[in-house]
């Protein structure tokens, strides 16, 4: 064909219809380049975004941390070693002397008891007719007596370690 020769109607729409595909995949292929190198920039600035340029807490402070950390952690190994030799020798004796102030208390109640016993006989000697509440009362106080040597006996047994 010569280019004087004019084209058919068929040969024109031929070369239309070529042209067009090639235009149209030229524009499928810019466009899916255009569509990565998008997603490529969003995901970078994403990243970007979300990285924290700069640490919340300075290395120097952070190392003086672990420096104070470590020195209360030797203080604290001190500490424990002192408490392990430490006797208690004081609450020892502190218990000793309340255990003794206890019996005393227990004695001296025994006295008052033994005390108001004899009273109560020699008052019921003085006051004709007064045998039953002698008896009453004096079953009573012997069970307050029995009780308080009970509790003495029992005071004598603890023993400190």
């Amino acid at each position: 064909m010569s280019e004087a020769e004019p084209l058919t109607e068929e040969q024109r729409i031929s070369l239309l219809e070529n042209k067009v595909g090639k235009n149209r995949t030229v524009i499928t292929i810019v466009a899916l380049t255009l569509i990565v190198i998008l997603s490529v920039s969003f995901t970078i600035l994403i990243l970007k975004l979300l990285k924290a340029d700069e640490p919340y807490v300075a290395s120097s402070i952070f190392e003086q941390q672990v420096e104070v950390i470590e020195s209360l952690k030797e203080e604290v190994k001190q500490q424990k070693l002192l408490i392990d030799h430490l006797t208690l020798t004081y609450e020892k004796s502190q218990v000793a002397s309340f255990q003794t102030t206890l019996i005393e208390q227990e004695q001296s109640y025994q006295a008052f008891l033994s005390t108001m016993r004899l009273g109560m006989f020699d008052l019921a000697k003085m006051v004709q007719g007064s045998r039953t509440w002698l008896d009453i009362y004096n079953d009573k106080l012997e069970d307050a007596q029995d009780l308080s040597k009970e509790r003495e006996r029992s005071l004598n047994k603890i023993v400190l370690k």
